[in-house]
């Protein structure tokens, strides 16, 4: 193998020099025909047996030589012309390959005379024979050489390659012969072996063992071009040195010279491709943006300012007691805020000012951990489950238990909880498990649940802030986005000065309409008075750009304003209830406890009072629509103003993530709305 890279690297080191000569010539286009002549057929050979095959005595240190023989060849050849120099071409044929190979031996052997009386020896010449029956189909890439330009010489070739045989014909035969005995005499001719014939180690037809099936070799020629019109009728020969042997491990190999004459055809030159259409001009990128929202009647008008009132206002956020876990995992996911131990010194629950129940649900272990400092007697209990589903979950109590003990050892680390304080308990599905039919039903149950029988620990979490609240609670953006060839990135961004307020990218054209949620993400509301800015950068493949942009203005009516000018305010208060029994309107002990105690007291007689019911995206839509209206009904049903008014928006409204089971969770949720004069 290595002689063939050696070659097969001095052949390609003699071609490539001319692979970048400029094709000038129309007339050197592809040529094709075929071949046909003898094989002188080489084999030499050096060797005992046939790996497995016995041939004579064991161990006599008689060979094989090798021996020649004739055979055809025949095939299908292609050529195309590089330069006046050099050519590369490709063959396929097939050659016979068969040869004879014989071994003599001189030994003593004895027969017993005609009436069995005495024995006569004689000096007996054994003469051994293995006939193989080979044949080859093989490709030849080759380098062909025009050296000289005289004329005469002209039309003389030479060639250079390699041929890679496969081997289809691969059988042999063989026997063992009596030759001659000396003395001689008439009755010598009765002389036999022991199995009483002149013959042995007779092996009619069957396949050589340990045959090579690929045979490679390297190959050199020469030829005369006869030109008869579009033809070529060379006469050449070639001779192939073999460099991997017939059998395995053996030595014998196969040469060959062949002679051959072959016909070649050449092609008629493809007319010229036609000159490239001129380049067409390519359009500039256009994008266009325009922002919308809805009137007090729901019809969608141009949003032309922004008006953002603030008002003193609760903001009840729920306790959601669950942490939740990737599958197979008892890791805490990264997206739960933990604290060092000296960042506990300044936690407080009254740091949530315009937050939202998943910003303040992700510090669920701290608001926990402080709660269980100031409150030295409660105790709590840390409850790990799996989702008795997946392979590695199912029915894996170590999992739940680890689970648990993960969540009670960053509660003692962080916030030094006594873990005497902190029973672990572990089991499959939670007490109240989520539907596992599908994949978000079964993530949901991979979770920790935390309990406390001391209110003040699972209470939620009050917070007295400020609430913006915008003249425009969604902002609907309609974009457009024309590129011709293709949208590689699109960015849109709302900002005020250099402060971004919400920005949605795409690696292709965003969607036509976006609605952004002002109402909803109080952190992204305007801030100041001066304009709010829009724009719409789309980027072409090619790197080209437009970036449309749009302001409109924005008027803060503050709480300081409002008192100052007398003009009428108001309280608005949000509580929210969550931890509904799964597919039930009723309202259950937990929320039923929290309205009774934080929503009621803060209820006036003058008092407006909104509750909707949200659903997640999980199950039927109309499904969730009745259960969101069943369960607005039962909490409206719990307070007593005469101005009430209770609605279900099912999963129209998705209010939080729901790719995530925590924003499924806090999006099954009734809010409870109330407004209340403030007297001047």
């Amino acid at each position: 193998m290595k002689k063939l890279v050696v070659i097969a690297g001095l052949v390609w080191s003699m071609m490539s020099p001319s692979l970048t000569v400029a094709q000038t010539d129309s007339s050197k286009t592809l040529r094709i025909g075929g071949f046909v002549g003898g094989v002188l057929n080489q084999h030499i050979a050096n060797f005992a047996a046939l790996p497995g095959i016995p041939t004579g005595r064991t161990g006599d240190g008689v060979l094989f030589s090798g021996g020649v023989s004739f055979g055809i060849t025949l095939g299908a050849l292609m050529e195309y012309p590089l330069s006046d120099f050099l050519s590369m071409g490709l063959r396929l044929g097939y050659a016979g390959n068969n040869g004879l190979l014989k071994a003599q031996e001189t030994q003593r052997i004895g027969a017993l005379n005609s009436d069995g009386t005495a024995t006569t020896f004689y000096d007996a010449v054994f003469g051994r024979e293995i006939q193989a029956n080979l044949s080859s189909l093989g490709i030849e890439p080759l380098a062909v050489i025009h050296p000289f330009s005289q004329d005469g010489l002209r039309d003389l070739r030479f060639y250079a390659g390699l041929r890679l045989g496969l081997m289809i014909g691969r059988t042999f035969s063989q026997k063992e012969t009596i030759l001659s005995l000396t003395p001689t005499d008439a009755s010598a001719t009765s002389v036999n072996f022991n199995n009483l014939q002149r013959e042995r180690n007779v092996i009619a037809t069957q396949e050589i063992p340990q045959i090579q099936t690929l045979h490679t070799a390297v190959t050199i020629g020469a030829g005369y071009d006869i030109h008869v019109g579009a033809l070529a009728i060379t006469p050449e020969v070639f001779y192939a040195l073999g460099l991997t042997p017939i059998v395995g491990n053996t030595q014998w190999n196969l040469n060959q010279v062949r002679g051959a004459v072959s016909v070649r055809y050449t092609l008629p030159p493809l007319p010229p491709p036609p000159p490239p259409p001129p380049p067409k001009p390519i359009q500039a990128v256009e994008a266009t943006i325009a922002a919308f929202t809805t009137d007090t009647s729901g019809v969608e008008v141009p949003l032309v300012q922004i008006k953002v009132e603030e008002f003193v206002s609760r903001q009840m956020y729920p306790l959601l007691p669950y942490v939740f876990f990737d599958y197979n995992s008892s890791v805490i996911p990264a997206r739960y805020h933990r604290l060092n131990t000296e960042e506990t010194v300044s936690f407080s629950e009254n740091k949530f000012f315009n937050a939202d129940a998943m910003r303040v649900y992700y510090d669920v272990l701290n608001i926990i951990g402080k709660r269980l400092q100031e409150y030295p007697k409660a105790k709590i209990t840390i409850t790990g489950c799996n989702d008795h589903v997946s392979p590695g979950e199912a029915g894996n109590i170590a999992l739940s238990h680890s689970r648990a003990d993960e969540v009670r050892q960053y509660i003692r680390r962080t916030w030094g909880i006594d873990t005497a304080r902190m029973e672990l308990r572990e089991r499959n599905l939670p007490e109240k498990p989520t539907n596992s039919k599908d994949s978000l039903g079964t993530e949901e149950n991979r979770r920790v649940e935390i309990a406390s029988a001391m209110w003040e620990i699972m209470q939620p979490t009050l917070v007295y802030d400020t609430l913006l609240v915008p003249s425009a609670p969604v902002i609907r953006f309609k974009t457009t986005a024309k590129a011709e060839v293709g949208v590689a990135k699109s960015t849109l961004r709302a900002f005020q000065n250099e402060r971004t307020l919400k920005q949605y990218t795409a690696l292709n054209a965003l969607d036509p309409v976006v609605e952004w949620n002002t109402a909803r993400e109080q952190s992204t509301i305007p801030r100041s008075e001066d304009k709010m800015k829009f724009s719409y950068e789309v980027i072409d493949s090619e790197g080209r750009s437009a970036m449309p942009i749009d302001s409109i203005p924005v008027e803060q009516i503050t709480i300081r304003k409002k008192r100052s000018l007398r003009i009428k305010d108001k309280e608005i208060d949000t509580y929210r209830l969550i931890l509904f029994d799964f597919d039930s309107p009723e309202v259950g002990p937990e929320n039923a406890r929290i309205i009774k105690g934080l929503v009621l007291p803060n209820i006036k007689p003058q008092s407006t009072v909104q509750v909707s019911g949200f659903t997640d995206k999980l199950g039927s839509a109309e499904v969730n629509q009745r259960l969101s209206e069943g369960r607005a009904r039962s909490v409206s049903n719990l307070v007593p103003s005469q101005q009430t008014t209770a609605r279900g928006l099912g999963a129209k409204m998705i209010i939080y993530p729901n790719e995530i089971p925590e924003g499924r969770f806090l999006s099954r949720t009734v809010e409870v709305r109330v407004e209340t004069p403030i007297d001047q």
